[in-house]
């Protein structure tokens, strides 16, 4: 069964492992690319019509239509979904200048209680989810790639100074809240490599595009992520295997 994986401008690191991985590894064809941006996910962008999802943005409906050759996410095939943990959405907003989340017991900031902040997640998150939900309400049995480990900030590109321990506690927290959702779902979603986290849980350099890119990671880290993913892949159809010989 081929295997698709699309999703935000993560995923272009994603085809670029992969390509390599067929290459360089024998790893069996993929079909992997980018649909667009992740500021396309903060409008809605799918829906269901006659009992299948498509994407109601223009951009990734013609993207899923030149790359994949589909209109539509049909129950047949295997899809890896490279949306979530683009947490840069939310901690680079200049009010967690002032703020931090409530465990934190910062000294001098506004506490963020986890009520609010599961809101402000579930909010930047809220188009994901429900593109997620419609796919499983299809029959569609797709798992999530998460976003790399965020990237220590550059003031100069961000035009924000934010404290890192404020930005590392709201990633993890934003992390596992999403993990947890999917979870109920009986979604798998494949984490970053650790390798290519240094001791305080940033992105290392190595593992990062580098330059003016404050979010992506970059060949090497795309190779180490779609290794994940293919681990995750064998792991499943193992599992898959093992059910259909005790039926």
């Amino acid at each position: 069964m081929t295997l698709y994986i699309c999703g935000n401008s993560h995923t272009r690191a994603l085809r670029a492992g992969a390509m390599y991985l067929e290459e360089h590894e024998g790893a069996e064809p993929m079909v992997v690319f980018p649909l667009g941006t992740a500021d396309h996910e903060a409008a809605p962008f799918s829906e269901i019509v006659d009992g299948q999802v498509v994407l109601t943005n223009d951009r990734f409906h013609k993207k899923l239509k030149q790359f994949f050759g589909f209109s539509s996410f049909e129950p047949q095939h295997r899809w890896g979904i490279c949306l979530g943990n683009h947490n840069s959405r939310i901690f680079r907003h200049e009010g967690w200048l002032s703020a931090a989340p409530t465990w934190m017991n910062a000294k001098g900031k506004t506490p963020v209680s986890e009520a609010l902040f599961q809101r402000i997640v579930e909010d930047d998150q809220i188009y994901i989810r429900r593109f997620l939900t419609q796919l499983i309400s299809t029959g569609v049995r797709p798992f999530v790639i998460s976003a790399p480990w965020p990237v220590r900030p550059d003031p100069e590109l961000t035009g924000i100074e934010l404290s890192h321990d404020v930005i590392k506690a709201i990633d993890t927290r934003a992390r596992v809240l999403f993990s947890e959702w999917l979870a109920e779902r009986d979604i798998a979603i494949v984490a970053p490599p650790v390798e290519a986290a240094d001791e305080d849980g940033f992105l290392k350099p190595n593992y990062a595009k580098g330059g003016d890119d404050p979010c992506h990671g970059n060949n090497k880290y795309g190779r180490a992520m779609m290794r994940k993913v293919l681990a995750h892949e064998a792991k499943m159809a193992q599992s898959r295997e093992n059910v259909t010989r005790l039926a």
